[in-house]
């Protein structure tokens, strides 16, 4: 499977603190390092460089007026063309959002890099917030920021709360609770607008409420049993389609799918903990380890499991949960 970072200089784009990736690439850096080291650790020290769409026709030159390329400075690889209303998010800037959260707030950057020859960059910090599940500190997670872009249109610039599971390192996005906008799973600035981070950050002081409701709602998930019949439904109803669940049937790749969920619900890391062995909260860690750690993609797993199909999966588990929980 591949990896998909960016190999545009000839090293991978990524650097990180702590435990080695899973693909085992990318600069490992010590903590409490500054931007400037991470930006170059990272690989994200070009910029996009926004130039006039040229053509020939009939032996002469032509520059479209609306229409640009998006090429790296170092390379100069296209990256994507774009109208020319597009607001382009510079690599450093991703890194540059999180300078005064470490200097002031106490952030801790953990991992950020490039894929797809950089056409997504993305940072991931540590808050310093952490909580035991239903009050378990053996069953701990650790609250986090994800900022991400692109520059090839797949992605707005996104900013996510992201939760992570300790012992498995799962990952898990948790709403933004916002009173005048509703819970909403991230904050997203659309490429046509210019990406403004003080607004961003404004937003950000909504992480400790945001967390704390995480957290109850965390709570009534570890308590909820589920028989092996319960857990298996519970799979089956993320896995088929609408037309297979009326027609009670599955595909053969799809029952595979349940079978692996299945599998890792019993036995992946952390689920044999009281709050996960047998519950709902190990039926959502079972998703999230899956997707994280085991299931296949075309691309590349931390895209999808982030941003992909595998975010998708990861939602409609946790939607699923919340019904069940809150129809009690």
């Amino acid at each position: 499977m591949s990896h998909d970072l960016d190999e545009s200089t000839g090293k991978p784009a990524m650097a990180y603190v702590g435990e080695r990736p899973w693909h085992g690439l990318g600069e490992a850096l010590p903590p409490d390092q500054d931007i400037d080291t991470w930006v170059k650790a990272a690989r994200l020290d070009w910029e996009i460089e926004m130039l006039p769409v040229n053509y020939q026709m009939d032996g002469k030159n032509y520059v479209m007026s609306d229409r640009f390329v998006l090429a790296r400075s170092d390379t100069q690889a296209a990256l994507s063309v774009v109208s020319g209303d597009y607001q382009v998010v510079q690599p450093k800037e991703v890194l540059e959002f999180y300078r005064d959260l470490v200097e002031q707030r106490g952030y801790q950057l953990e991992t950020a890099g490039a894929l797809d020859g950089g056409r997504k960059v993305w940072a991931l910090a540590r808050t310093g917030l952490v909580a035991g599940v239903a009050g378990i500190a053996a069953d701990e997670l650790g609250a986090y920021v994800l900022l991400a872009t692109s520059c090839d249109k797949t992605l707005a610039t996104t900013v996510t709360f992201t939760s992570v599971r300790v012992v498995c390192q799962n990952t898990l996005s948790f709403a933004v609770h916002d009173m005048k906008k509703e819970s909403r799973r991230s904050i997203k600035v659309a490429h046509s607008l210019r990406f403004n981070p003080a607004q961003v950050k404004n937003d950000l002081g909504l992480m400790d409420e945001s967390w704390e409701k995480f957290k109850q709602q965390l709570m009534p998930m570890a308590g909820t049993k589920l028989s092996k019949s319960d857990a298996e439904k519970f799979f089956l109803s993320l896995i088929q389609s609408e037309k297979e669940a009326k027609e009670e049937t599955i595909s053969d790749r799809k029952r595979k799918e349940v079978m692996q969920l299945m599998s890792a619900y019993r036995h992946a890391p952390g689920q044999e903990l009281p709050t996960a062995k047998d519950t709902l909260w190990g039926a959502i860690s079972a998703v999230t380890y899956y997707v994280d750690h085991v299931r296949p993609s075309s691309g590349d797993r931390l895209d999808s499991a982030w941003f992909g199909t595998g975010a998708t999966l990861k939602e409609k588990a946790w939607q699923k949960a919340l019904e069940m929980t809150q129809s009690k």
